[in-house]
């Protein structure tokens, strides 16, 4: 089985993975794999945090929300020359 180094990592970033490891019950080296190969905790899909929230909304609520973000999706054409 290979083995890599992960350079350039820091400390922070360090502790913030054990930290997760030892939150979830596993070694930092199972957290890594998870992180790589898209399974564990982390997985896409696993996500349901914000599923109170799905459609909650009325139209106009809705509504509301896309005018008030509508500014936001201007594109500044002098930040694309």
């Amino acid at each position: 089985m290979a083995a890599i180094s992960v350079r350039g990592l820091e400390a922070q970033q360090l502790e913030d993975l054990k930290n997760e490891a030892q939150r979830q019950g596993i070694s930092l080296n199972k957290l890594a794999l998870q992180r790589l190969t898209g399974s564990g905790d982390n997985a896409a899909g696993t996500h349901d945090d914000l599923d109170a929230l799905a459609g909650t909304w009325s139209q106009n609520e809705a509504d509301a929300f896309n005018a008030a973000i509508a500014p936001l999706e201007q594109v500044d054409p002098e930040l694309w020359e």
